[in-house]
């Protein structure tokens, strides 16, 4: 067996222009800027509004001790503080603090503010420089998978997207899921899945029904990878924040200066489309829905434009693997694709899929190292109904696949009268024999 690895550095693990459209509604009173938290069974639902530099001090107060906690544990672990000093050193934090969007400084700043300087302005931008950290610092581990399924591949037609964000195992990120619902001032209504100190998110879903989810990508080119540039997992939280259809999330990862290689998928509920955009610093490609209604992606780039890009992806690699199971369960016409059963109950199976499409055998779910879609890796799994804003959501302790999935609506999380609910409530853990 090669288990995964069960701690990270934090620098990977703790990461990580339109204005709000009519019809789009908020959370919001008139009552000035403030924020709110509550627990919903073991997850914390954070609501944050107003300017970024004001959601950074809402952030502080209402999670100051998790805050705390986090900043200390990091201090304490001989191997963080490590790779925190080498991030400095090689000067990852001027780099963070001059590419970093205006938002998360701000929202930065706020935070340093509001813990007291706990967490310093410096640590938290390298933190959420996460996907440029580590492509420089080349950490390698993760086994990400995600799939978007629509029209004659749903059984109703409508737009579902799964996804699995696999990590290392680091306790204080198990300990301390939490569900940000986020009102910025004079954009769209958003909620991401993640954990203190996580303002750059790796998945979320906004109110006019576009969901988006990162996947890194394992082994760029050195010569498709730059020092300096915008972060992906950062324009995540500005598709989110801007976009309202997926021509407009592509047209805005397109203009920017990218400095990593990411593939991020996009899906708009209400436009029922999606796809994968694979890119790097210097290439950017689209693998849409096909005509089968489908696209899917691992760690790996697959647009025939971006082979030139990357490694090659030998079969039976981690990547390599969930991919083909991907193309396996929902492909029409393969033996014992879900393709035309698609809802949400087929998409968590989907999620917690332990065959291993080499050995042609299922493996441990406790026992994996990336090589199928459930890893002992996994720390979120979800599946979107983006057209209705409704997400069920596994988080917490490591592997998430194994947990109950949870129900949320964006539309309740904001206020919207009448949000359609999830329905149902959620989705039983499984229980190992």
């Amino acid at each position: 067996m090669e288990p995964l690895a069960h701690r990270a550095p934090l620098l990977a693990v703790l990461l990580g222009a339109s204005l709000a459209m009519p019809g789009l509604a908020a959370c919001s009173d008139d009552d000035g800027p403030k924020g709110k938290v509550e627990m919903r069974d073991h997850v914390r639902i954070v609501w944050l509004r107003g300017t970024p530099y004001e959601m950074g001090l809402q952030h502080a107060e209402l999670l100051r001790e998790e805050l705390a906690e986090g900043r200390q544990y990091v201090g304490d672990d001989p191997l963080f503080s490590t790779m925190l000093e080498y991030a400095r050193i090689v000067g990852l934090d001027q780099t963070a603090a001059e590419h970093s969007f205006e938002g998360i400084v701000e929202e930065c700043q706020g935070l340093a503010e509001g813990t007291g300087g706990v967490w310093s302005l410096e640590d938290c931008l390298i933190l959420n420089y996460g996907d440029v950290v580590v492509e420089v610092l080349k950490m390698e581990g993760i086994a990400c998978s995600q799939f978007v399924a629509s029209g004659t591949a749903t059984v109703d037609g409508e737009l579902l997207h799964g996804r699995n964000l696999d990590w290392w195992e680091v306790e204080i990120v198990e300990k301390y899921p939490v569900v940000f619902v986020r009102e910025p001032k004079d954009r769209v209504p958003w909620v991401s899945v993640g954990f203190p100190a996580n303002m750059s998110p790796y998945t979320g879903m906004n109110q006019a029904g576009i969901a988006v989810a990162s996947n890194e990508v394992s082994s760029p080119l050195e010569t498709e990878v730059e020092r300096e540039g915008r972060s992906n997992v950062q324009m995540v939280r500005e598709v989110l924040e801007r976009a309202t259809t997926l021509e407009e999330a592509e047209a805005y990862l397109r203009s920017q200066d990218r400095a990593s290689a990411e593939i991020l998928v996009v899906s708009d509920g209400p436009g029922k489309k999606a796809a994968a955009f694979e890119m790097t610093a210097h290439s950017f490609e689209a693998r849409y829905l096909s005509a089968d209604g489908v696209v899917y992606a691992a760690n790996h780039f697959v647009h025939a434009d971006m082979e030139a890009a990357q490694e090659p992806e030998e079969p039976g690699t981690s990547s390599w693997n969930r991919f083909e199971r991907l193309r396996q369960l929902l492909e029409p016409g393969e033996p014992g694709t879900y393709h035309g059963q698609l809802d949400p109950a087929k998409g968590i199976e989907i999620l917690r899929d332990r065959y291993n499409p080499t050995t042609e055998t299922y493996e441990d779910a406790t026992e994996l190292n990336g090589r199928t879609l459930a890893t002992n890796g996994t720390m979120q799994s979800v599946i979107f109904l983006p057209a209705k804003g409704i997400m069920w959501l596994a988080v917490g302790e490591f592997p998430s696949t194994l947990l109950s999935f949870m129900g949320f609506s964006v539309g309740e999380l904001t206020g919207v009268q009448g949000a359609p609910l999830p329905d149902p409530a959620s989705f039983p853990a499984v229980t190992l024999p």
